[in-house]
Formats: structure tokens, sequence, C-alpha cells
């Protein structure tokens, strides 16, 4: 007979609100919550009305996502306890009606906010709408809930970066987040946009300078407000190690993209250090430390002047990887397991220098982009090529500050909860990152891309093979008529 779960223990009976329940972590987290924690009575998820669709029609998006495909077929009624309510964190009291107010303020007990804006671009005042102006939307809304327990808010691992080293710490702000969403709000667009990089300074973009001051915001009102804050701040989320499905994933950001781009053969080469650790964290381990942790604030309480426990989600701490090593094992997944529709056969160069990268990027790139669009013009088609690897670039060129640094980042407090929690908690909320086997981690991740990005199931394999030899037999044909031409032409002018 197993040992209760202490954790899933304190989540009966509780009602639990959620931000963000659409968004990649969002699907993990509530599916993680109904499968784990089946004594919860209900899940609160603020939905904003999109494209014409109304939140009914939104919950029904999201319960018939692939994620909940298990739930679906074993435990269907547990959907029962989702409980869409409307909204929208840029508004006050969330734009919830008084009815939803009075709903859940009455029963909730647990918050996590899981709603950002993750574009790596300089659009400062919308980061600012939606990470900063946000959470103290959200914690001031929620502070007025009866029976709060814990605010568990996700933030990213990756601010303060002008430091060597990222404590599990709030750090001083550079500048009064108050201050500066006022001086914003009196700014024109065209200033706002021409004075941005001042604001951010060193940060390497608006989402990171925000989700800094984001924490500023959450760890002050909740210190005065004695209200238990937990910092979740995981590093690059990637796809799924074991739940709900190994290897799911279902968006092209961060290092997602760049594996499907390599897969096709679209991607050949590209900017990294090879020797650099990447920090990459699996989207269910950093869930389940989400859920370990609010757990932990609410038995533990908060008092007044008292600092949010913060918990860098990282494995680099314990559990590190290089680019090298994450190439090489998912440059071998491919050749296992090719997608069906490959561009060119999979393989990729890393520089640490511009010039040698450009030099690769118009020959490998953009010399057959504009050949193939120069055929498909002549044929009457629609030529996309180059604007493709346009957008290929500027989605790579995000990740370009990332890959070529490194930052030692301290992981001490998810280690120091996993030893408080039990054998049977550590079991169902297993966050521990010393266990990834990353071999058969980025093997599942490759696989997880080409079923739930490249929609290619598992019967196509052996036609992707077939296609993956024939234009192996290319590349290899294709070199030897240029070594055989350079040799003629080298013999031409020296003999």
């Amino acid at each position: 007979m197993k040992n209760p779960s202490s954790i899933a223990e304190f989540y009966q009976d509780k009602s639990i609100f959620i931000t963000g329940s659409t968004g990649f972590m969002g699907k993990v987290l509530v599916e993680k919550l109904l499968r784990s924690c089946p004594g919860i009575d209900r899940v609160y998820l603020l939905l904003r009305p999109s494209k014409g669709k109304d939140i009914a029609c939104r919950l029904e998006e999201l319960i018939n996502n692939e994620v909940f495909q298990s739930l679906q077929q074993d435990q269907p009624d547990v959907f029962k306890k989702l409980v869409p309510v409307s909204g929208d964190i840029s508004l006050t009291a969330l734009g919830l009606s008084p009815a939803d107010q009075e709903i859940l303020n009455s029963s909730v007990s647990i918050v996590f906010h899981t709603a950002a804006r993750i574009n790596f671009d300089d659009n400062l005042r919308q980061a600012i709408d939606a990470n900063i102006k946000g959470p103290q939307k959200v914690i001031t809304f929620c502070s007025q809930l009866k029976k709060l327990q814990a605010f568990v808010h996700v933030s990213t691992v990756f601010n303060n970066l002008d430091k060597g080293e990222i404590d599990e710490v709030v750090y001083p702000a550079s500048m009064d987040p108050q201050k500066l969403m006022e001086f914003v709000d009196c700014m024109d667009n065209e200033l706002l946009a021409s004075i941005t990089k001042q604001l951010v300074g060193k940060c390497p973009n608006v989402y990171a300078f925000t989700k800094a001051l984001g924490e500023q915001v959450l760890q002050k009102f909740c210190s005065e407000n004695k209200i238990p804050l937990a910092i979740v701040r995981p590093s690059i989320v990637t796809c799924s190690l074991q739940e709900p499905i190994p290897g799911w994933i279902d968006n092209l950001n961060g290092p997602s993209g760049f594996v499907v781009g390599v897969g096709k053969g679209l991607l050949r080469t590209a900017i990294t250090n090879c020797q650099l650790v990447g920090d990459m964290i699996p989207v269910d381990i950093s869930i389940n430390l989400m859920i370990a942790a609010a757990w932990k604030s609410a038995i533990g309480g908060m008092q007044q002047g008292s600092e949010a426990k913060v918990y860098n989600c990282v494995t680099g701490s314990h559990n590190p990887v290089t680019w090298g090593k994450f190439n090489q094992y998912g440059m071998a997944a491919w050749k296992r397991f090719p997608t069906k529709d490959m561009a060119w056969y999979p393989s990729i160069n890393y520089h640490t220098h511009e010039i040698p990268f450009k030099i690769e990027k118009a020959l490998f790139h953009y010399f057959p982009a504009y050949f193939f669009d120069f055929v498909a013009r002549i044929i009457g088609k629609k030529p996309i090529m180059v604007s493709l690897y346009n957008k290929i670039h500027r989605a790579s060129s995000c990740l370009n500050f990332y890959v070529v640094r490194e930052w030692k980042f301290v992981s001490n407090n998810p280690i120091q909860l996993l030893e408080e929690m039990s054998v049977e908690d550590r079991r169902v909320f297993n966050f521990d990152v010393r266990e990834i086997n990353w071999e058969s981690y980025v093997t599942n991740y490759i696989l997880g891309c080409r079923r739930f990005l490249l929609k290619d199931n598992i019967q196509t394999l052996q036609i992707a093979r077939r296609n993956l030899n024939r234009l192996y037999l290319l590349r290899t044909l294709l070199r030897s008529i240029l070594v055989i031409v350079l040799a003629f032409i080298f013999y031409k002018i020296f003999f």
C-alpha cells in the first residue's frame, strides 16, 4: 500500500485560480493538478475572449488539446472541476464580473500566475503592461481572497544577468517600477521606442527587464500584506521529461524552433558556443516544483517584512549539458527518426564569430532560397523561401545572446524542498534535475517535435528514412562534383 501524498492531501477540497492556463506551462499545470491532486474542489481559469470565441469555446479547445488525452480517456468527469472566468490581467479587478469576484473571494486558496508576454522584441510598453502591471493587478485582486494561502509567480532565471552568479533572491531594482510605469504612460510610442535601449540598459531584451521589475512589485506588495509568495524562475523551458507525455511540446519558442529547423534541413549554420552549458528545463519539472512550492509556502506562511521564497529552476547547477552535447544527441536522434519532408540532409555548423557565420548563411541559406524563389516565379508559384529564411533568422537571433554566454545559477532551494518532501511526494511531484538522462531526453525531444510540431506520425518513419538516404546520396554526389571541379580548376591554374 502506497503512503499518502502530503501535497495531494494539502490540495484536498481546495480551489485554485490560474492565469495563463492556455499557455505552454499553463496547460501542463492544469493537467497535473487534475491528475495528481484528485481531491481538488475547483480550478478557476482566467480566460480572455478572443477572435470571436467566448470563454466556453476557449475552455473546450483547451480540454481537447492532446495534453489532456489520457485524462479524457481515464477520468472524463474530472473536467467538471474546471471553471472558466472571463477576465484580463491588464484590467482593474482583472475585468471580472461582480459575481465571479465574489465566487473567487470566498473559495480560492492557491493562485498560480503564469500569464506573461515572452516576446524578445523592443515593445517596452506591451512588456510593462503584461509583466509589471499584470502581476500588480493580479496580486492586488488576490489580496482580497479570504482563504488565500499561497501565491506562486512564474518568472525567469534570465534576469539580472549583469551578475556573474544569480542567487535565489529578489534583487533590488535598477529603477523604481512604479515610477517607470508612470513615466512610460506619459510617453508616445515613437519617443518610447527611441529610448527603450537606454531604459533596458544591460538587460538582453524587454522581457528580462520587465520580469525582474515584476518580481520587485510582487515582493514589496506581498511583504507588506503578509501574503506567502513563491517565485519560480525556470531557465529555458523545453518539452516534457515524462508528463503528461514524454517529449510533449506545442510551440516553436526557444530551442524548439531551432531543433525543427535543423531536422527539416533548413538550418545549416548558427551562432553558438558549443563548449558552454545550455541551461534548459523540462516543462513538467517546472510545474512539479510550482505545485510543491505552493504547498511549502502555505504551510510555512509569511510574516510582514519577510522575503519571498525564490526557486531557480535550472539544470546547469546540478546536471549540466553543453550546447555541443545537446547538438550531438539531437543530430543522432534526427538520423534515427527523420521527418518525412526534409529540404536537405540534416547537418549544421556552429560558429562563435559573425564573419564565418554570415558567409555560410549566404551560401547555405540565402543562395538556395533565392534560386528556388526564382524557379517558383518562372513556373507561376508563390516564392516563399527568402521570406521563410528571414523569419527563421529573426527568430534565431533572439537566442544568440544566450548561446554565446554562460552564467552560474544558484539552485539550492529546490533541492532543499525535495529533502523536505515524502518519498511518495518526490515520486508524484518529481523535480529532481539530477535524474535527467540528457541523451534519452533529447531523443524524446526530437520525437516530440516530430509528432507534435511537424504532425509526422510514426507510420511515416520508413518513408522518412528512405528520403534521408536519398538526400545523403545527393549530398555526397554534389560534394564529389564540387571536389572534382575545384581540383580541375587548381590543376589548370598551377600546372
